[in-house]
């Protein structure tokens, strides 16, 4: 039986119990009880109405209650195992209020120094993220999102607003397509590199089968006509001179190609000396995903190590051994030059590069009073300068 027709089927039999048949049967049970009036009759099946309806109350509502508990703890369960890393934003600032499992484990957590994250600082451009149109369902298509290693993740974002604890929300679904994005790339290197191969084939072939063997064949040629003669008159052996040394031009010219293909395969990349341990303190991730990026194409056994927050960094210096630090001097948790005099302060004895938007005299005169300064970068990086400090 419906659970809502049992329901009404219970108060109705209810109401019969308690009210017709004391109303049909009124005498009688009055005689039978030897009352001497229906009125403490009628309170008695008042209050056994009241407690029965606040009997059948609480049931019906506990078992709403569980039902509730039981649905909520479900599909928090599938929010959390999704295969997508899903955001839960508030519509009044789009902080984030919550995140499943694959979300904290790809992108870090909700909050950050006691505050919720806002949603636009997980992107590399923030400005291609209108999250005022996610108060409708609505779809971003080719985003770039930055990950807790800062590298570049390539997303669609899709949105539906909802309520959540009782606030107006809206829930966000990432759809990662950074492999697929790779494997075209890798295609069209890939393509990029037969086409040169394919060229250097034709090369190849055509330096043999026109150039060599065209030589070759004049060598035998000279060496048939001079038959069975002791000895070869000037003119004959300045031909095979002649032709042996455009033998050989053609035979280098067959290395070189050859060395070429070589080089563009990787071969002729040397291992280098075990990386360095270069440590960026910068609250912008955006600029610790380009500098990880532009570093690891120039040296990929750097080792790099990337802090947003200054206070984090300076624990782990304090443990761990490095060999540069590369610091941004305007940031809001704490300046670089109050982190270097904290440096100061612990011991922490390393080399330091202050990062800077612009270079700044006074900032320089500043850099003076701390002998662990050795110069300045101006972001963003560039590879020449880079090389200079990674090679010193």
């Amino acid at each position: 039986m419906r659970p809502e027709l049992k329901s009404a089927l219970g108060f109705g039999m209810l109401s019969a119990v308690v009210f017709l048949f004391p109303a049909v049967f009124h005498a009688p049970i009055v005689s039978f009880l030897g009352l001497s009036s229906i009125t403490p009759l009628l309170v008695t099946m008042s209050v056994a109405v009241v407690v029965m309806v606040m009997f059948y109350a609480y049931r019906c509502f506990k078992r709403y209650k569980d039902t509730e508990e039981d649905l909520e703890a479900r599909y928090r369960l599938i929010f959390e195992k999704l295969p997508n890393a899903v955001w839960v934003l508030s519509l009044n600032d789009f902080s984030i209020l919550t995140a499943n499992e694959l979300a904290i484990k790809k992108y870090g957590e909700v909050s950050e120094n006691g505050s919720q994250k806002v949603f636009s600082s997980l992107f590399q451009y923030p400005e291609k993220v209108k999250l005022e149109n996610m108060q409708e369902p609505h779809t971003i298509r080719n985003l770039i999102m930055i990950d807790k290693k800062y590298d570049a993740r390539h997303v669609d974002l899709f949105s539906m607003p909802f309520i959540y604890d009782g606030e107006d929300s809206v829930m966000v679904l990432a759809v990662d397509h950074s492999e697929i994005h790779g494997s075209l790339k890798e295609n069209m290197k890939l393509n990029e590199s037969l086409k040169a191969q394919n060229q250097q084939l034709k090369d190849f072939s055509f330096v043999h089968s026109h150039h060599i063997r065209n030589h070759l064949a004049n060598i035998m040629g000279i060496l048939n006509l001079a038959g069975d003669q002791e000895q070869l008159n000037k003119e004959v052996l300045d031909m095979l001179k002649k032709s042996a040394h455009n033998l050989d031009t053609e035979i280098r010219k067959v290395n070189k190609i050859l060395m070429e293909k070589n080089i563009e395969n990787g071969e002729s990349v040397k291992d280098g000396d075990p990386s360095k341990v270069i440590v960026f303190v910068d609250d912008d991730k955006v600029q610790h995903m380009i500098n990880k990026r532009i570093l690891l194409k120039i040296n990929p056994k750097l080792n790099l190590v990337f802090f947003e927050n200054p206070h984090e960094a300076l624990s782990w210096l304090a443990e761990n051994p490095a060999d540069i630090l590369l610091l941004d001097i305007n940031m809001p948790e704490m300046e670089g030059w109050e982190f270097l005099s904290l440096m100061g302060q612990i011991g922490i004895n390393i080399e330091v590069k202050m990062l800077t938007s612009s270079l700044d005299p006074e900032d320089i005169e500043k850099s003076k009073k701390f002998e662990l300064v050795s110069g300045f970068l101006v972001k963003p990086l560039r590879k020449e300068v880079i090389d200079e400090f990674i090679n010193d």
